[in-house]
């Protein structure tokens, strides 16, 4: 009888072996390809953006003197709040709303205009407002080629937006949380001009990056 047991036991634990093997397996498949759809989807979506001026060069006008200096004056208030719609180009078969990089992280990917589970496999998504409106949120998964570097950012931090005018928004790092999954009004009504999420391992709450705009 015990060793019958014995021999179940044995069976049951080669069976979990196997089958952690085959999760980090298809993991690790699924990764790749949200790296090469993101891939894809971003040089395409560089055709449809005018030349604007590298990172390097605005990282550079970002940490400038003149530009510290600016960053404390007063902004002109409009004369009418009329609320403007995120441009968008269809590269393939996705609508794009432009580019995120992150340059500490060496990262640079295509933004989705809609979230959907599906869409979060290719690439990271807007999931709330907009950069016209100051209260733009973005998704993705926490794969190492999308988000999954996001806990590593620090304050002042710099990130950058580009729209597919060409237009660049040029964010620093504020604050790092950790939000309960089911916390949506705290992660839309934050005060924040940006933020990133993308979930822990497991998936039960949030890894949140609020940034203010800049520039």
């Amino acid at each position: 009888m015990r060793k019958g047991f014995g021999v179940c036991c044995i069976i049951l634990g080669v069976f979990c072996l196997f089958a952690s093997l085959g999760f980090i397996l298809y993991n690790h498949h699924e990764e790749e390809i949200a790296q090469i759809a993101s891939k894809d989807i971003l040089q395409d979506v560089r055709v449809n953006i005018p030349d604007t001026p590298n990172d390097e060069t605005i990282l550079e006008e970002s940490t400038s003197e003149e530009f510290v200096r600016e960053e404390h004056v007063e902004p002109i208030e409009p004369i009418d709040d009329i609320p403007q719609e995120m441009l968008t180009a269809k590269v393939d078969g996705y609508d794009c709303i432009g580019i995120l990089s992150i340059p500490v992280l060496e990262l640079e990917l295509p933004i989705l205009t809609d979230w959907s589970y599906q869409k979060l496999k290719i690439a990271p998504c807007h999931y709330y407002g907009s950069y016209y409106e100051e209260n733009f949120v973005i998704a993705a998964h926490n794969n190492k080629y999308h988000f999954g570097r996001l806990s590593e950012l620090q304050a002042n931090d710099l990130i950058l937006f580009t729209d597919i005018s060409g237009t660049v928004y040029c964010y620093k790092v504020v604050l790092l949380e950790t939000l309960p999954g089911n916390a949506t009004e705290e992660m839309i009504s934050s005060g924040f001009d940006l933020s990133l999420y993308t979930c822990t391992p497991g998936g039960s709450n949030r890894v949140t990056v609020r940034c203010d705009l800049i520039q």
